[in-house]
């Protein structure tokens, strides 16, 4: 009887889970959290408040931790938009060649209602205190 319950308070779990839009690149950070009268990501940040060693890169992970796959290395310098902050973690988005710069990623106007981004650039999680804000 024990095991029944397990097994149907799993499925209602993985049922609640399904009802959630999962992404294949990991948590996509909001966009529009500040509301209709702020761009949709309210600040510019420069990847800056990390000592350099040769070959260092800051880190972008898929969510706000650093337990799953590293998804990209950025340098030291790097400009990106500041989106949504989960604690002690910002999520980013960012130009993904060098063919884009941070106006290509259409984070700069507003948007009537908070959603995930889903724009051309990159996005993804860095931990926040390595960021130098620049605007916003």
């Amino acid at each position: 009887m024990q095991m029944t319950g397990a097994l149907a308070a799993l499925a209602l779990a993985a049922s609640a889970a399904s009802d959630l839009p999962e992404y294949e690149e990991g948590r996509v950070p909001f966009v529009g959290l500040q509301g209709a009268q702020t761009d949709a990501c309210p600040g510019i940040g420069r990847l800056a408040l990390f000592a350099p060693k040769k070959g260092d890169f800051l880190r972008v992970y898929p969510d706000a931790n650093d337990v799953g796959p590293i998804k990209d290395k950025l340098p030291l310098s790097t400009l990106v938009w500041l989106c949504e902050a989960d604690e002690d973690w910002q999520g980013i988005v960012y130009p993904m060649s060098m063919n884009q710069d941070l106006g290509d990623c259409r984070v700069s106007s507003t948007l009537a209602k908070p959603e995930p981004y889903d724009g051309p650039c990159q996005f993804g999680w860095v931990e926040a205190k390595y960021i130098e804000l620049v605007a916003g």
